[in-house]
């Protein structure tokens, strides 16, 4: 930890963060020259998406006691969704989606989205939470072979946004089936929005550090302090 002219300390690792964010795309237009193919944005124009979590359709957390004894009811947001491509999910789960993914002045931005990701085992969902928020889900069961986060991972880019590592992991192994140039392209896309990520926190951080630096010290940690 360094000090700046005014003596407030700094972690120091912003610029770490942004040599590594720079090296993402270095690799990335190192490997894929450009875009794997045509329709996909280079990784820097992928859209960011601040922070989309993964959310469960319905209530895991609800007590099956109290179901049963009819003092909770279970809110099964499945029975209020609409999903679009002739695909249903298999799982009780969604990915988020940015709210205003689709301008409501462009009546084709919807089927435009759905054709997008129409080959992957993904399908887009509408009408969550009360018919407000949009939302990816897999539309074939997860398995052991560590592969199922590619499909994710490039559904998000489809459609142009920056896949969300807070909710997505980097799958531990290639998928056979998905040409090298595209999987270095989604490599690269999570990397970027991991590194997103990282340096929002580490601002954060830097933020929390400077005021609770700055509050003054209480008798209680000053005698503390003199042990």
């Amino acid at each position: 930890m360094t000090k700046t002219p005014t003596g407030r300390p700094t972690t120091g690792t912003s610029a770490r963060v942004g040599r590594l964010m720079r090296n993402t795309g270095a690799v990335a237009r190192a490997v894929w020259q450009g875009c794997p193919e045509e329709g996909l944005p280079p990784v820097r124009k992928l859209r960011r998406t601040g922070w989309l979590g993964q959310a469960r359709i319905s209530g895991e957390h609800t007590d099956p006691c109290e179901v049963q004894a009819g003092t909770e009811k279970v809110t099964d947001w499945r029975t209020a969704y609409t999903a679009h491509g002739d695909k249903e999910p298999v799982a009780n789960e969604y990915f988020g989606l940015p709210e205003d993914l689709f301008d409501p002045d462009d009546d084709g931005a919807l089927d435009r989205a759905v054709d997008a990701i129409a080959h992957l085992p993904v399908v887009l969902l509408s009408g969550l939470y009360d018919g407000m928020e949009d939302g990816l889900a897999r539309t074939k069961a997860q398995h052991a072979g560590g592969t199922d986060g590619w499909d994710l991972i490039e559904a998000y880019v489809r459609l142009g946004l920056v896949p969300p590592a807070n909710a997505l992991n980097l799958p531990h192994l290639p998928d056979p089936d998905r040409p090298e140039r595209l999987t270095a392209y989604l490599i690269a896309a999570y990397l970027h929005g991991a590194c997103r990520q990282a340096a929002g926190q580490l601002r954060y951080d830097a933020r929390m550090t400077r005021r609770l630096l700055s509050l003054p010290r209480t008798p209680a940690a000053s005698h503390r302090a003199g042990e």
